[in-house]
Parts: structure tokens; sequence; C-alpha cells
């Protein structure tokens, strides 16, 4: 399953998560102001900014990139 790791405040987050909405696609949102593990997890990779999206084992941080995954994973 698809993962999206948000903060709080994150205009950038909601609008990637709309488009996952919209595209019908599952995923777990995942908010790092709330989870610590989470939040330690995407520092560890080497991330330190929001909105990225955990699939099949990689982390995309790059807007345009997530874009594509989602056009690409479209029901």
């Amino acid at each position: 399953m698809m993962k999206l790791y948000t903060k709080t405040v994150c205009p950038k987050c909601l609008w990637i998560k709309s488009e996952l909405l919209q595209a019908g696609i599952s995923f777990e949102t995942i908010n790092i102001d709330h989870d610590e593990q989470a939040k330690e997890k995407i520092i560890e990779a080497g991330l330190l900014t929001v909105p990225v999206v955990e699939m099949d084992g990689l982390f995309l941080t790059d807007i345009n990139e997530i874009l594509a995954k989602i056009e690409l994973n479209m029901k």
C-alpha cells in the first residue's frame, strides 16, 4: 500500500492527498507531527521535507514525480 507522509500544516501534502483521492488510489496518511517513528524513518532515509510518498519501498519527494506515479497508478 502507498503511504503519504505529511505534516499538520502542509499545502503540498493536501494537494497530493487530493490527487490520490481523485485517482481512486488507496493509501495510508501518516502525519509525522504525531508519529515520531515515522518521522525518524524518513529522516533516516535522508529526507527533510514533506510530502513524501512511499511506494514499493521507494521514497518519492519530487512533486512532479509523485504526480506522474499517481497518473500511472490510476484505476
